[in-house]
């Protein structure tokens, strides 16, 4: 088999008639989103309607990155996780189309660091992109896609809590799994999925452990409180 029917084949499996060019890529799409944006501000909603085109996948994989990265603000992946969280829910609920709510959607922030921050994110997505490719189908279908709504639902509410180092696990998940929707590749999303469920249970354990050795602490303080007065 020639290159070309090699080629004609994946584009059969993947959905698309042969002579139809490819999808443009995430990475693309997102360079021409960074060339394209105003000068100084823009609002949330229209970053959505100049990525939504290509369903929510690619909102999910977008707006999770910046939580990959420990933030240099403090608590400044509460904001940025809840955009995907109101994406997982909406994939969870078999949405047919984005809905934004209203005071998200009006929300205004600035360009600067969004035009440097995405040609940096999008020659890390080709990477991955590079990678994937349509394969274990029923991973995808459309009732695959609310249990996979329902287990990215659970990383982006991980991802918006204040805790240093917790969020990273849970965020590189979500994009793995928004990346699998895009190209319809079953594994990603697998792998994706079992990332940040791993990160979620680490997280879950050092939360656990710290508040068990809280707990010892302040009862030891107590005993030695309590001992002190009654041996005076």
């Amino acid at each position: 088999m020639t290159m070309s029917q090699q080629s004609d084949v994946q584009a059969a499996l993947a959905g698309r008639s042969v002579h139809e060019p490819p999808p443009e890529r995430t990475s693309e799409l997102l360079r021409r989103f960074a060339r394209e944006l105003p000068p100084d501000e823009t609002t949330i909603s229209d970053m959505v309607s100049a990525l939504g085109d290509r369903g929510l996948g690619v909102l999910i994989a977008v707006f999770a990155l910046p939580n990959i990265l420990p933030s240099a603000v403090p608590f400044g992946n509460v904001p940025t996780g809840i955009l995907p969280l109101v994406f997982a829910i909406q994939l969870m609920m078999g949405a047919n189309h984005l809905i934004l709510p209203d005071f998200l959607g009006r929300r205004k922030i600035g360009t600067h660091w969004l035009k440097a921050l995405a040609p940096r994110v999008a020659s890390v997505l080709s990477w991955i992109e590079a990678l994937l490719r349509p394969r274990i189908a029923w991973v995808t279908g459309p009732r695959a896609e609310r249990f996979v709504g329902a287990i990215a639902m659970i990383l982006a509410a991980v991802s918006t809590l204040p805790i240093p180092f917790g969020h990273n696990l849970p965020a590189l998940g979500l994009v793995l799994i928004g990346l699998g929707l895009i190209e319809r590749d079953g594994l990603a999303i697998v792998i994706g999925s079992t990332i940040g469920l791993i990160g979620t249970v680490l997280l879950a354990l050092v939360v656990f452990g710290l508040a068990h050795g809280l707990r010892f602490i302040i009862h030891a303080h107590h005993v030695r409180f309590w001992r002190y007065w009654h041996w005076r």
